[in-house]
């Protein structure tokens, strides 16, 4: 397996970041033709639509053909994939840490292999077999060319690990407007709350059990779970809706607070925090935990609010509840600033960059490739 390639480009806290190595050549001009494959285990993932299907109509733009694909789940349709990408100028693997026999079958295709995370997939909790996952982090640092990560936790996390991480903020499409002022919410005789996500981070709400049953005994309020399972929260008035992309708009419209629950593990704090970019880009107020990228996407107390233990969230909890023009400050605060970072174009323009950089990077391997006798 490659060792992260020919040379050494350090670490950048920007996109793209410094390069060193020969002049220019045609697959580094902006605008110059180029084909990058992104490979994904769930191509329908927030994560595949934020981080790729997004950009590739501005990649396209920018001479950039590039293609999602699905990584299929047997072996031997795995090999005929990786097999059929030895075409490309880049092969980007995506939210996956591969086996062994696989990830050697994509380095030998891949000309220019870039391993793109927006979680602390190594230290995910609730799934069986994660031990596994350090390891084959691990094999996959060695493998890659180069590695792009969606929040500066991440970047803190592995740039001691390989000499190339870029950092790649997600971005999250906001309700067609261009000011802060959204329309008013609909009126109701609850306060509702809402948590947007999967079964894979269920359990941080339902962490939240106590805080919102005591809550509920003091105040009108209603939770709305969007997600892909129910939670189980006993004692809390839920109301669950099977997510989809419109669902969850419609849910965020007519939501008065968003939560963003973690706990202080390493998978937390790789989070990046796109659940309360949507909050945000919705004109919600949040409370959130400070890690996963919360205290430095919140802005508290301008936006939300941040909160670690049950104490601090139910005060939390407990302000927004009870002062309806406080919850509209800070949404409107929460929009603004959403619009001011969100930067979609620039975003595209950086992941531009780092497919350049990274075509660059295995053209330069070919250059000194020995010829085959």
């Amino acid at each position: 397996m490659s060792n992260h390639g020919p040379g050494s480009d350090g670490v950048s806290d920007e996109a793209g970041g410094p390069a060193s190595g020969p002049p220019a050549g045609p697959l580094d001009r902006p605008g110059a033709p180029l084909t990058a494959a992104f490979v994904s285990g769930d191509p329908g993932s927030a994560s595949a639509r934020v981080r790729v299907l997004d950009h590739l109509p501005g990649l396209a733009a920018r001479g950039i053909t590039g293609e999602l694909l699905a990584l299929p789940r047997g072996p031997l349709a795995r090999r005929r994939l990786f097999a059929g990408l030895s075409g490309r100028d880049v092969v980007v693997l995506g939210r996956r840490l591969l086996g062994e026999g696989d990830l050697v079958a994509l380095r030998r295709a891949a000309r220019a292999l870039v391993l793109d995370l927006d979680d602390a997939l190594w230290a995910r909790p609730f799934r069986p077999g994660g031990r596994r996952g350090p390891a084959r982090l691990a094999d996959a640092l060695r493998a890659v060319d180069l590695v792009v990560v969606g929040s500066g936790a991440l970047r803190d996390e592995l740039r001691g690990r390989h000499p190339r991480v870029r950092v790649l903020a997600s971005s999250t499409p906001a309700p067609a407007s261009s000011t802060p002022e959204l329309e008013p919410r609909p009126a109701g005789p609850e306060v509702r709350l809402v948590w947007t996500g999967s079964r894979s981070t269920l359990p941080y709400l339902e962490g939240l059990g106590p805080v919102l049953r005591a809550l509920a005994r003091e105040a009108p309020v209603a939770l709305e779970v969007v997600a892909d399972a129910p939670p189980d929260l006993p004692g809390v008035p839920v109301t669950f809706t099977p997510w989809s992309l419109p669902a969850e708009e419609a849910a965020l419209r007519r939501a008065d607070v968003g939560l963003y629950p973690l706990a202080g593990d390493a998978w937390s704090r790789g989070k990046c925090a796109y659940k309360l970019l949507r909050y945000m880009a919705f004109g919600l107020p949040s409370v959130a935990s400070r890690a996963g990228a919360g205290l430095e996407t919140l802005d508290p107390p301008e936006a939300g609010l941040v909160a670690d233990d049950e104490g601090e969230w139910l005060r939390a909890l407990r302000t927004l509840a009870g002062d309806p023009a406080l919850r509209r400050r800070m949404g409107v605060r929460a929009r603004g600033l959403s619009l001011a970072r969100d930067g979609h174009l620039d975003r595209t323009r950086s992941l531009e960059r780092i497919l350049r950089e990274a075509a660059r990077i295995g053209r330069d391997r070919g250059l000194h490739r020995p010829a085959t006798p």
